[in-house]
């Protein structure tokens, strides 16, 4: 009996219904089903995706520059947040949400998050709103036989100009060429798709999937609620190819809350640092966590954190383990940070 990967042309992507035939045809068992899939994505380190189209949405994204670029641009040089300081997030901003709606407009696959499984393990859909989070990366259809798919975001600033897949996407306006030259990495942490983070009109969606009625100031109006099925949802030929080989992992554990950080403290002490430098840092963080527990309208970004814990940790003993540049505070804080934190430029409504 043939494996798959003797096929010659196989699929880039497989529903879990038609993986989990694969999976018993090769592997000569009656095991698995779409439950059994959607349970070991919970357990192992199994990517699962939906497919995307005609969409539009932003990225939450953190940047690393060059220390030359970092040096240049120390707010403290140029007094606070300047015009340098906002050409530098118009650019990252345009850039990146350009590269992703490039992708969205002609097709890709989208990661969804563990809450999203989850519910999926227990009802045959999910309505994607406000209390799942953001799907997780992008992955091109080309690259599903890839097992280190590139930095699709940090291509185009590697380049050095505008590359011409995105260009339908691109404000040229926007776009300092000294800052795409200096960028040395892009992280990305989440996608947000517009159409499915808050109720859409029925012009909206390219594919309405669910349609309520609600009453907006006394009138009722049709919306939408983009649900996705279980039928929706794919497993890549690479992924499908590492439960054949028997190579998942086990998944790391779920990031604690703001709650669980602030109540409990980290009982090992990191090696390698002195007692001060650990109790400055453990301020730092105490510092952000409650800033960003209390900040209801969500506009405290990861570089605005940093200069208030400099600010306040100047003034007390220890300001002498801070490091050389408040930047340098993102290293102290990035793990902690929401979501909405790590979303580089201006925070939009949309």
């Amino acid at each position: 009996m043939s494996n798959i990967k003797d096929i010659k042309n196989p699929a880039p992507f497989y529903t879990l219904k038609d993986a989990a035939k694969e999976l018993n045809r090769i592997l000569k068992v009656d095991y698995y089903d779409t439950k059994k899939l959607l349970n070991m994505a919970l357990v192992y380190d199994l990517k699962l995706y939906i497919f995307a189209k005609g969409w539009e949405g932003v990225a939450y994204y953190s940047e690393d520059m060059t220390p030359e670029y970092d040096e240049r641009t120390d707010v403290d040089k140029f007094g606070g947040y300047t015009d340098i300081h906002m050409r530098h997030d118009d650019t990252i901003e345009t850039i990146v949400n350009a590269t992703l709606n490039s992708f969205l407009s002609k097709g890709c696959l989208l990661q969804i998050p563990p809450e999203a499984i989850k519910i999926l393990t227990l009802e045959k859909k999910c309505n994607f709103d406000s209390n799942i989070s953001d799907f997780l990366n992008l992955l091109d259809i080309a690259d599903s036989f890839t097992a280190n798919p590139p930095n699709y975001f940090l291509e185009l600033f590697k380049s050095g100009s505008p590359s011409t897949p995105i260009t339908n996407h691109l404000d040229h306006s926007k776009i300092d060429i000294d800052v795409v030259k200096s960028v040395v990495d892009i992280m990305i942490y989440g996608i947000r798709l517009k159409s499915i983070s808050k109720y859409m009109t029925l012009n909206d969606f390219v594919e309405p999937k669910e349609k309520v009625h609600i009453t907006i100031d006394g009138k009722i109006t049709d919306l939408l609620l983009q649900i996705i099925n279980r039928t929706d949802i794919l497993i890549t030929h690479y992924q499908l190819t590492r439960i054949i080989d028997g190579v998942l992992v086990i998944r790391d554990k779920e990031q604690p809350t703001f709650e669980d950080l602030i109540t409990h403290q980290p009982s090992k002490k990191p090696q390698g640092k002195s007692q001060a430098k650990i109790e400055a840092q453990v301020a730092a963080r105490a510092i952000a966590l409650h800033l960003w527990k209390n900040d209801k309208e969500q506009k405290i970004k990861i570089g605005s954190m940093c200069q208030h814990i400099w600010n306040t940790l100047c003034e007390t003993e220890h300001r002498e383990q801070l490091p050389d540049k408040i930047e340098s505070l993102k290293d102290w804080i990035t793990d902690i940070a929401p979501a909405y934190a790590k979303l580089g430029g201006r925070q939009k409504e949309y």
